[in-house]
C-alpha cells in the first residue's frame, strides 16, 4: 500500500488514500491554505485515482503554473514536478511506496532577529492603548474570522422587489451585492411586499461556498362580487365543490366573513377560478374568471335565464293527485311550473288505476297536457274447472291453468274458455263490475267462474303380446288382448309383462275413430340388442356394421357340391352374440399406423404397397398385434394375450378388436347374416359375374398359368378396399381381392349335423392358422366357394385381414 506525506515546514502529516481530494483554495477548511480573497473559495485540487495523482483546476482566476508552464485543466503528476500556486510551492516525490507532497512559501524572507536597547515608554507601551490595540486586533480578528468562514446565501423573491431580512446566529448579516454573508448554521428569513401574504422560511446553510434560495410570495385574496338579473338567492360551487359562501373559499368563518365587513363581496383566492351559481328556477351559470387578487375589488354581473315552463293538468275524474318525480304537487286541476328536462309523471286517485308516464319539458313553453282518462281498478276473478288443469284463454290470450285468479277491468265483456285434452272446450262471455260493488254485493273481494266439463272418449284395440298389462297414470286398466273406451288426448301407457322388457307408449284416442294398436314387448336380450347402434367407426375412421346373431346353420359343404375339398366337413353351428366387422379389409394405410415401414411385398409387386389397397404379407401374429394395438388406442380391452411368447385370444372374449372367427366369418358372406344361403359371392352357379370382385383375371395371365376367362376386373394384383360391389350386409370384398386370417387354429372336424355348436372359437393348440375367402390369384371353382377353407403359418401376398369386436353393451 502507498504511503502519502504531507510536509510543510518542520509539520509532516500522512494521510491516506480515504483523505482525498486535497483542497488548495482560500477557503479555511483548505487542506492547503493559499492568500487570496476568501471568496475565491477551492481552487485547486489533488486527487488519487488508481494510485495517480491528477490536478484539476476549479477556479481559473487563480494564476497556477506546472514547472514554470502556465496550468488550466486537469494534468496527471509525476515525480519531480513542482505547482506554484499564489504564495505556495508544492512539490512532487512519488516512489513505488510513498508519495510525497513538500509544500514552502515562496514570498517569505528569513531575517535574523534583532535585539534593541530599551528606551523610553512609547505610546505603544502605554496600557490603556495597548488594551484599545488588543480590543481593535479583537474586532478586526473577529471580523476577519466572519468574513472568511461566511458563505455567500443568495435569496431570490419572485416578485423581485419584495423586502428580505435574515434573523438567528452569533454574527452580522452583511448583504454584499445582493447576496448575504452567512456562516453555516440556522436562520429565518422574512420577506414581504405590498399586496402579497407576508411570511418568513426557516433556512439552514450548509459548508458549501454558494447557495441559491428562491421564495414565491403569495398575492393577497381579491374582493369579489356577484350580481344576478334578476337579484335571486343561489348556491355556489368553486372548482366544482359546493361553498356556501365566498369567504369560505379563505377557510373563514361567516361569522369572521361578516365582522370583517367586506363592502363590496368577499374574499377570492387569486387565479383562474371555476364558478358555478345554480339557481332553483333558472339555467346555472358556469363561467371561468380570473381573480385578480392583492385586494383588487371585481364585479361580476351575470344575466339569468328562466328554465322553466308553464304546465297544465286535468284527469277524467278530477282531484287525482299529481306527483312529479315522486312529490306530490295538488291535485287537478293544475296549472304549475315545472323545470326544463325529462319528468317522470304519476297521478293517483282510489278507485282507478294508477297511471304513470313520462313529461318533456321545454323551457318558457306553454303546454297543456291531453285530458287522462282515469281506468277503473280491476275486478277480481277466481275460475275453477272440474277436472282441474284446464288451460284458460281471456280474450283468446292463454293465462294459465285452473284454479286460476285473474284481475280484468269492470263494466266491459270478456271471453272465457275453457279447455283439456279429452274434454269439451267451453267459452261464454262476462262483463264484471266494479270492485267496490263485488265488494259491498258478496262481501268478498272476487267472483268465482267455476265451470263442469264434459269428458271425450275414443276406441282403441290393443293386440299383440299376449297377458301384457296396460297400467295408465299408475292404475291398471287392461291385459293384452283388449279393446278400450279412453279420453281422447294424448296419454302416457305403461305396458309390462314378466319377462320382457317395460314400455312405454303414447297414445292419442281420437272420438269417432277407433284405432288398433300391435304391442310386441321384447326380451332382456332382444331389447339389449334392438339398443345396439347399427354402425360404429374406429379411431382410424374405418366404418364397422352390427350383425345380428341368428338360428343355427350348416358349415362345410355336401359331398357332392362341385368343387368341395375334404375338409369342409359339415357341422352344425350358431351365432349367439352381436358382433361389429369392418366393412373392408384392413388398408395399407391403417396398418402403417401401427408398423410405419411395412412394404406389403412391393418388392414383387409395386401396386401390392398403395395406401388404399389391403395390407398383406402380414403374419397371423402380426395380425393381432394390430389389433391390440388398436385397442389399446380406444381404450379398450385388448382382446389377445401372449402366452409363451404368442399371442392367444382371451376367453371369455373382450370387446376389443380380434379376427373374425371361421362360424362369425361364414355365417357374414355365406350366410348374409341369416338373409339366406348364398354359395359365390355374386350368387349360387358359375361364371363369375361381371363387377362382383377382384380374382384371377385376363389381366392377371402375365404372371399367372390359371385365371379366368372372359372377366376383366382391371387389377392384375390387390385392388383399393371397398371397389367392387358390397353383400346384402354392406360389407366389401368378402370374396377376391385378399384372403384373410380369421382367429381359428386349423383344424379338420368330423361331421356332425345332430349336435349345435354355439360361437365356436376353433381348437385350443395348433400348427398353423385359418385362412377364409378367394383373392386375386384365385379362379378356381374350389377357391371361389365360401365354404372353401385355407390355412397357412407364414405371410403371404394374397392374404390380408379384417377386424371385429364384440359391443359393449353385451356381455
Amino acid at each position: 500500500m502507498t504511503t502519502i506525506v504531507i510536509q510543510e515546514g518542520n509539520q509532516t502529516r500522512k494521510i491516506s488514500s480515504d483523505d482525498f481530494p486535497i483542497r488548495i483554495g482560500t477557503d479555511l477548511n483548505s487542506d492547503i491554505l493559499i492568500v487570496g480573497s476568501l471568496s475565491l473559495g477551492i481552487a485547486l485540487i489533488i486527487d488519487l485515482i488508481d494510485d495517480r495523482l491528477v490536478l484539476q483546476k476549479i477556479n481559473r482566476s487563480v494564476d497556477t503554473t506546472v514547472n514554470d508552464n502556465e496550468f488550466s485543466g486537469n494534468y496527471w503528476i509525476k515525480d519531480g514536478d513542482e505547482l506554484i500556486v499564489s504564495n505556495q510551492r508544492v512539490q512532487f516525490k512519488i516512489s513505488a511506496n510513498q508519495i510525497e507532497l513538500n509544500i514552502e512559501n515562496v514570498s517569505s524572507e528569513e531575517q535574523p532577529t534583532q535585539f534593541q536597547k530599551r528606551q523610553s515608554e512609547s505610546i505603544f507601551q502605554n496600557k490603556t492603548i495597548q488594551r484599545i490595540a488588543i480590543g481593535l486586533v479583537f474586532l478586526v480578528g473577529y471580523f476577519l474570522f466572519y468574513l472568511f468562514t461566511s458563505k455567500a446565501v443568495e435569496i431570490n423573491t419572485i416578485p423581485a422587489d419584495a423586502k428580505v431580512s435574515v434573523s438567528g446566529g452569533f454574527f452580522p448579516h452583511l448583504k454584499i451585492s445582493g447576496r448575504f454573508l452567512l456562516r453555516p448554521g440556522e436562520y429565518r428569513a422574512d420577506y414581504s411586499r405590498s399586496g402579497y401574504f407576508s411570511n418568513s422560511l426557516d433556512i439552514e446553510i450548509n459548508e458549501e461556498s454558494l447557495q441559491v434560495i428562491d421564495i414565491k410570495l403569495k398575492k393577497t385574496p381579491g374582493i369579489v362580487r356577484f350580481i344576478t338579473r334578476p337579484d335571486v338567492v343561489y348556491e355556489l360551487y368553486l372548482e366544482g365543490k359546493f361553498s356556501p359562501f365566498i369567504c369560505e373559499d379563505m377557510e373563514m368563518y361567516q361569522e369572521e366573513c361578516s365582522n370583517r365587513g367586506f363592502p363590496f363581496g368577499g374574499p377570492l383566492e387569486p387565479g383562474t377560478r371555476d364558478v358555478e351559481l345554480r339557481f332553483e328556477k333558472y339555467f346555472p351559470i358556469k363561467e371561468q374568471l380570473i381573480i385578480n387578487g392583492m385586494g383588487e375589488e371585481q364585479e361580476f354581473i351575470f344575466d339569468l335565464k328562466p328554465a322553466w315552463a308553464d304546465v297544465e293538468i286535468d284527469t277524467k275524474p278530477s282531484e287525482a293527485e299529481i306527483f312529479i318525480d315522486g312529490k306530490n304537487i295538488g291535485l287537478t286541476p293544475l296549472d304549475l311550473d315545472i323545470m326544463e328536462g325529462q319528468h317522470t309523471l304519476e297521478i293517483k286517485k282510489n278507485g282507478f288505476k294508477n297511471f304513470t308516464t313520462e313529461i318533456a319539458v321545454k323551457a318558457k313553453e306553454n303546454i297543456v297536457l291531453e285530458l287522462f282518462n282515469l281506468s277503473l281498478l280491476d275486478s277480481k276473478i277466481n275460475i275453477i274447472s272440474n277436472p282441474k288443469e284446464a288451460s284458460v284463454n281471456i280474450n283468446s290470450i292463454y293465462r294459465g291453468l285452473t284454479p286460476l285468479e285473474f284481475e280484468l277491468e269492470p263494466l266491459v265483456s270478456h271471453t272465457i274458455s275453457l279447455a283439456k285434452p279429452g274434454f269439451k272446450s267451453i267459452s261464454e262471455n262476462i262483463i264484471l263490475k266494479t270492485q267496490e260493488e263485488i265488494l259491498n254485493e258478496r262481501n268478498v273481494a272476487y267472483v268465482e267462474f267455476e265451470r263442469e266439463l264434459k269428458p271425450i272418449y275414443g276406441s282403441i284395440s290393443f293386440l299383440g303380446t299376449p297377458g301384457a298389462v296396460l297400467i295408465l297414470e299408475g292404475e291398471q286398466i287392461g291385459v293384452v288382448p283388449i279393446n278400450l273406451d279412453l279420453l281422447s288426448k294424448k296419454q302416457l301407457l305403461l305396458i309390462k309383462k314378466e319377462g320382457y322388457v317395460t314400455e312405454e307408449l303414447m297414445i292419442n284416442p281420437t272420438s269417432g275413430y277407433e284405432q288398433t294398436i300391435e304391442i310386441n314387448l321384447m326380451t332382456p336380450e332382444e331389447a339389449a340388442l334392438a339398443a345396439l347402434p347399427n354402425k360404429i367407426q374406429t379411431s382410424q375412421g374405418l366404418e364397422m356394421r352390427l350383425i345380428y346373431p341368428g338360428n343355427e346353420f350348416v358349415m362345410g359343404a355336401p359331398r357332392r357340391d362341385q368343387g368341395r375339398k375334404t375338409n369342409e366337413t359339415e357341422r352344425l353351428v350358431k351365432i349367439t352374440r352381436p358382433f361389429y366387422v369392418g366393412i373392408t379389409e384392413t388398408s395399407n394405410k391403417e396398418f402403417r399406423e401401427f408398423e410405419p415401414k411395412h412394404t406389403s411385398g412391393a418388392e414383387v409387386f409395386r401396386e401390392l404397397s398403395n395406401n388404399m389397397h389391403p395390407t398383406v404379407m402380414v403374419s397371423w401374429q402380426q395380425a393381432v398385434a394390430y389389433c391390440n394395438w388398436l385397442s389399446t388406442q380406444e381404450s379398450l380391452e385388448p382382446a389377445y394375450r401372449v402366452n409363451k411368447g404368442k399371442y392367444e385370444l382371451t376367453r371369455p372374449v373382450s370387446n376389443g378388436y380380434r379376427l373374425l372367427t371361421e362360424a362369425e366369418w361364414e355365417w357374414l358372406s355365406r350366410f348374409n347374416g341369416g338373409g339366406g344361403e348364398q354359395k359365390y359371392p355374386w350368387g349360387d352357379s358359375m361364371p363369375v359375374m361381371e363387377d362382383s370382385g377382384n380374382y384371377a383375371d385376363e389381366s392377371a395371365e402375365v404372371f399367372m398359368s390359371n385365371t379366368l376367362g372372359k372377366y376383366w376386373d382391371g387389377y392384375p394384383v390387390t385392388s383399393p378396399t371397398g371397389k367392387f360391389k358390397a353383400n346384402s350386409l354392406g360389407v366389401f370384398d368378402l370374396g377376391g381381392n385378399v384372403a384373410e386370417w380369421v382367429n381359428d387354429y386349423y383344424s379338420v372336424y368330423p361331421r356332425d349335423l345332430k349336435n349345435v355348436e354355439s360361437d365356436p372359437l376353433g381348437p385350443l393348440e395348433g400348427s398353423s392358422r385359418m385362412i377364409k375367402g378367394s383373392s386375386w390369384r384365385h379362379s378356381s371353382i374350389s377357391a371361389l366357394r365360401y365354404s372353401f377353407r385355407d390355412h397357412a403359418v407364414t405371410s403371404r401376398l394374397d392374404v390380408g385381414f379384417r377386424i371385429a369386436r364384440y359391443s359393449d353393451k353385451i356381455e
